[in-house]
C-alpha cells in the first residue's frame, strides 16, 4: 500500500489555502479627459509618406481609414455615454475646403457632432536598421479631439508605438507580406486602445 509523503502533502495543502483566499478584483481607472455624453465624429487620419512633400489627406490614406474604423469599434465598447456620428457626408465636406486647415466646427455642426476626433500619421516603418531581415513595427503621429461648439482642441496626444515593444525579445522574421499586415494591425489596435483609455478610462484586473 502506498503511503503519502509528508512534504508534498503539506505543499498541496498550503497551495490550496493560498489560492482559496485570492480573488480577482477589477480596478477602474478614470478617463484623463472626461467628455461625458458626447456625439463623436471620427475622421480618417492623414498620413505623411516617405516623400516629405507628399501628405495623404483625410480619406486618401488606407492606413488612416483603418485607424478610424478601429477607433469607431473601440470607443462605444469603452465609453457608455459616447455615441458615434456617421461620416457619410464628411468626405465631400473635407475635400471642398479651400485651405490646409479643415473647419471642423462647421463640418461637425453639419452632421450633428459635438466632437471631432482625427489625427495624422507621421511615420510608419517595419524595419529596424540594426536587425537585417527582422520585422519591427513603428508608428508615430498624433491624434486630437476638437470640440465643435468653439472649434477648440480639448485633447491632443502624440503617439510613438512599437510592435513588438522590445525587439530583443519579440522580433519576427519577415517572410510574407501578411507579416507586415499583422504588425500594422497590432499597431492600429494599440492606438485605438490608447485613445479609448484617455477618453473612457480603463479597467485593470488585480489579484488580492
Amino acid at each position: 500500500m502506498k503511503r503519502w509523503k509528508p512534504l508534498p502533502l503539506l505543499l498541496l495543502i498550503l497551495g490550496t489555502v493560498g489560492t482559496a483566499g485570492c480573488s480577482k478584483v477589477e480596478k477602474r481607472i478614470d478617463p484623463e479627459v472626461d467628455i461625458g455624453a458626447a456625439q463623436v465624429l471620427v475622421v480618417p487620419f492623414q498620413q505623411k509618406t516617405r516623400s516629405p512633400s507628399v501628405l495623404r489627406w483625410h480619406y486618401e490614406s488606407e492606413l488612416g481609414n483603418t485607424m478610424a474604423r478601429a477607433i469607431r469599434m473601440q470607443l462605444p465598447a469603452s465609453c457608455e455615454d459616447v455615441q458615434l456620428v456617421s461620416d457619410e457626408r464628411v468626405r465631400d465636406l473635407v475635400f471642398h475646403t479651400d485651405t490646409d486647415t479643415v473647419p471642423w466646427s462647421e463640418v461637425g455642426a453639419k452632421v450633428g457632432a459635438s466632437h471631432v476626433l482625427t489625427g495624422r500619421v507621421d511615420l510608419l516603418s517595419f524595419r529596424d536598421r540594426r536587425s537585417v531581415g527582422m520585422l519591427q513595427g513603428h508608428m508615430q503621429g498624433y491624434w486630437e479631439l476638437i470640440r465643435v461648439s468653439d472649434n477648440r482642441s480639448i485633447c491632443r496626444r502624440e503617439f510613438d508605438i512599437r510592435v513588438p515593444e522590445n525587439p530583443e525579445t519579440g522580433r519576427i522574421y519577415v517572410s510574407f507580406e501578411t507579416s507586415e499586415n499583422e504588425v500594422q494591425g497590432a499597431l492600429v489596435a494599440r492606438l485605438a486602445r490608447q485613445v479609448s483609455t484617455v477618453l473612457c478610462g480603463d479597467t485593470v484586473n488585480r489579484i488580492d
